[in-house]
């Protein structure tokens, strides 16, 4: 027998309601099979809910630096995406977009035997370690897919690990602040989706621009990427409490720290994508 939906006992886990939400599980009382109206407003208003704190969480760390990360400290988390969400998001738009890049790349790939044949000749003369190197290079100029698709596959990863260890780098630097190394994370996490999200817009803008005017494209990632740099001042201070000057030099210590550990971490993606894809 099917229970009744107004017996005013919720209909997903039995509890008696008195009002329009159950007070056990939060389940709405609506019977769908006669207020389908009803059920769809609920479900497009839970929608919009959850999605439009993306373009609001979006705007706030783009362009408000900081003032996210005291916000979720400070314990304000049902208001904004949750950091680990966001960071995902951005991840996904960026290395859509960067892959995007690199298949444009490859609409008219060299050939690959003219490049490869004089570093191939060069490598024999060096023995077998070299004749093993060159045939590798020659695989790899041959079919740049599956080196881009194991490149794509790891760079991700790695960049992911980012996270804590320019947490530790904040935690070192910041020690008398009294944070703890897991609002470093939130700190770091914040920090490394602004970059994601900030480069994958400037780069889409200025791809489109450039369809128009390369030149002017040029101008304008070269203009707006400057916010990369001003932008940890910013929101160091404001995090931290720090002067002006001691923002200044704190990002003059952390930037370098954080785009050699970058560099690092793609330099170990493209070995692992050249000798094992």
């Amino acid at each position: 027998m099917i229970p009744d939906s107004h017996s005013k006992r919720c209909l997903n886990c039995g509890t008696d309601i008195h009002s329009e939400y159950c007070p056990s599980c939060g389940q709405r009382d609506l019977d769908f099979k006669r207020d389908w109206r009803g059920l769809i407003g609920e479900y497009t208003s839970s929608f919009l809910n959850i999605d439009g704190k993306i373009p609001r969480g979006i705007i706030q760390l783009l362009f408000r630096p900081g003032s996210m990360t005291i916000a979720f400290l400070a314990g304000k988390r049902a208001s904004q995406m949750p950091p680990l969400r966001l960071y995902l998001f951005a991840s996904l738009l960026f290395f859509l977009w960067f892959s995007s890049q690199q298949d444009a790349d490859l609409v008219a790939p060299p050939t690959a035997s003219s490049e490869v044949a004089p570093i191939a000749e060069q490598q024999i003369s060096n023995g077998s370690n070299g004749v093993v190197l060159a045939s590798k290079m020659q695989e790899k100029f041959e079919s740049p897919e599956a080196f881009l698709s194991a490149f794509n596959t790891w760079l991700p990863r790695v960049f992911l690990l980012g996270v804590p260890t320019l947490a530790l780098a904040t935690r070192l630097v910041f020690r008398k602040r009294g944070f703890v190394y897991l609002e470093h994370i939130i700190i770091s996490m914040h920090l490394q989706t602004f970059l994601l999200l900030w480069v994958f817009l400037v780069g889409v803008l200025s791809d489109l621009i450039s369809f128009a005017s390369p030149s002017v494209g040029s101008i304008f990632w070269a203009v707006f990427i400057w916010w990369i740099q001003l932008y940890p001042v910013f929101a160091l201070k404001r995090i931290f409490g720090l002067t002006w000057i001691k923002a200044v030099f704190a990002a003059i210590f952390l930037e370098p720290v954080f785009f050699l550990m970058l560099a690092a971490g793609v330099s170990l993606v493209l070995l692992i994508a050249f000798f094992w894809a």
